[in-house]
């Protein structure tokens, strides 16, 4: 009976356990939407680059959510690669395509954002699958000028170590006064 007993309390405690351990803050993701006017694809040395000027000077992120506009500087905060879906448009061609993106620079005036891409065959996330139902591979053929484009990220990143309790925000007002914090780390208690 003793046996029986101590048995029951190890196996509760070990439950309790691996509880506690596999509940702990899960990854969070989010849709950014960048549009711009004129833009190229072109060969790099690392890749396909795609070059997008006349930025708007903020992006739009949602999670499902909440929506919120946040300053396009802010994109420098995101974890890279990541997924896309990029939309192209010019008088001639329509082009749709998933890619990775694999980091991006942007100009000191914030108006031409400079991504260095991978095409990439079929888009395997959650937050992008309705968006890339249909899409064509970005290929060679591609390669040109557009006047119009529009960029959707699928943004993930890591819950901090120390935030096991936490909800991401995407732009964090410190006391009203309307400036936007680091969207990866800035934190409210759930």
């Amino acid at each position: 009976m003793g046996y029986c007993r101590q048995l029951g309390i190890f196996c509760s405690l070990v439950l309790v356990f691996c509880t506690g351990f596999c509940s702990a803050a899960e990854s969070s993701s989010a849709v950014i939407y960048i549009q711009g006017s004129d833009s190229a694809i072109t060969n790099g040395s690392d890749g396909m680059i795609i070059t997008v000027k006349d930025v708007i000077p903020y992006f739009h992120i949602t999670d499902g959510k909440e929506s919120k506009l946040v300053p396009l500087e802010s994109l420098t905060d995101i974890t890279y690669p990541v997924q896309a879906v990029v939309n192209l448009f010019n008088a001639e061609n329509k082009t749709n395509s998933v890619i990775q993106v694999l980091n991006l620079a942007l100009s000191e005036d914030n108006k031409v954002l400079t991504l260095n891409v991978n095409p990439l065959e079929f888009y395997d996330g959650e937050m992008l699958k309705s968006l890339a139902n249909g899409l064509t591979p970005l290929s060679d053929e591609k390669i040109g000028e557009y006047n119009r484009a529009g960029i959707y990220l699928e943004a993930v990143w890591e819950a901090p170590s120390n935030a096991l309790n936490c909800v991401p925000c995407f732009c964090c007002d410190f006391g009203g006064s309307g400036e936007c914090g680091d969207i990866c780390t800035c934190c409210t208690p759930a």
